[in-house]
């Protein structure tokens, strides 16, 4: 006879928002909501720090279990809160996605709990049940950390967008340049760009997403009006897939963007809006997707750039293009509901 195993009660525990100095903006609360997307019907709830912005995008997206936090919370202050909440609502599984996990808090909860820890760049030596980490400077492969954690590394691993598994093509692309620095455009980088692009606008048809928790500046807006044959600025988007579908080129920050951009095989500039992202950009250029611009951006790079834009050319040699299949979302729910 054939037992039905019940649907597991899940709490994401993230953090993100618009506050500047936090390095945070919101890749990790984009990277819970695919997540969270792929985990359906099984029920979801969210633990969050909310810097800004955070909160109500998680209700757009149509979930509705979500407890806030105080911001930077005391690490014995939160493990409080969570062990209270995992009681509470009977959770079987967590998943943890924050920039700088406290190991601390990973060690006292696994007694609790199942435990996922969604990591970045070289991390993953932490006490969990599953380690999820889709960096690009990893190899892809499935290993065991000195903790005895399953760690799932590589690209491979990356959790877009499910929409991004689909990889139908449109008949035409009608920009030549997407430019997206993720949720929040908290230095105005895109002021920046702006600067750069000024003279090849009336070459290079243009679409900016400023970000759904970011504000237009005076800039923006004055290019707006000024340059509206060729220059499109929209402050959000529900489907990023069809909007870098929809460009040749792209300019974006280091995070989960450049691995969209990676997974819809259109080649890209980065500009790191922090400096933890010049490891991501680094490792994009050295495989061949992208020109990291760094930090901060030198005018002969980035005028080359637009120059081989403005001709329809590609701004470096193509290499291997077959990392980020889009996949990676379905992979780690897969994972996840295994260990239950």
């Amino acid at each position: 006879m054939n037992i039905k195993r019940k649907s597991p009660n899940i709490l994401i525990r993230t953090a993100g928002g618009k506050e500047t100095n936090q390095e945070l903006g919101l890749g990790h609360i984009y990277r819970s909501l695919n997540l969270a997307k792929e985990l359906k019907p099984n029920k979801i709830n969210f633990l969050l720090e909310d810097f800004g912005g955070a909160k109500k995008i998680i209700e757009e997206n149509d979930f509705t279990n979500i407890k806030t936090i105080k911001k930077n919370i005391g690490l014995e202050k939160d493990i409080q809160i969570t062990k209270k909440y995992l009681e509470e609502e009977k959770i079987n599984i967590l998943i943890v996605d924050r920039y700088h996990v406290r190991k601390n808090y990973l060690k006292k909860l696994q007694k609790y709990v199942k435990l996922v820890v969604i990591s970045d760049l070289m991390n993953i030596e932490y006490t969990a049940d599953l380690v999820i980490n889709g960096f690009i400077g990893l190899k892809n492969h499935i290993k065991i950390n000195s903790h005895n954690s399953k760690c799932l590394l590589g690209p491979k691993y990356q959790i877009l967008d499910k929409k991004f598994s689909n990889k139908n093509k449109i008949k035409k692309e009608n920009y030549d340049l997407l430019v997206s620095l993720g949720g929040y455009d908290g230095k105005n980088s895109i002021d920046v760009i702006l600067k750069y692009i000024q003279p090849y606008i009336s070459e290079i048809k243009t679409k900016v997403i400023v970000g759904p928790i970011g504000k237009k500046s005076k800039m923006v807006n004055n290019f707006e009006r000024k340059y509206s044959k060729t220059l499109k600025i929209v402050k959000f988007t529900k489907n990023m897939k069809c909007e870098i579908e929809n460009a040749k080129f792209g300019i974006c920050g280091g995070g989960i963007t450049s691995y969209e951009f990676a997974c819809m095989n259109k080649p890209f500039g980065i500009i790191c809006v922090e400096k933890h992202q010049l490891q991501t950009a680094k490792q994009w250029e050295k495989k061949g997707y992208a020109v990291n611009f760094g930090l901060s951006v030198k005018s002969t790079e980035i005028d080359k750039f637009l120059q081989n834009i403005a001709k329809n050319e590609l701004p470096f040699t193509i290499k291997n293009r077959k990392l980020v299949d889009g996949k990676g979302s379905l992979r780690v729910a897969q994972e996840i509901l295994k260990i239950r």
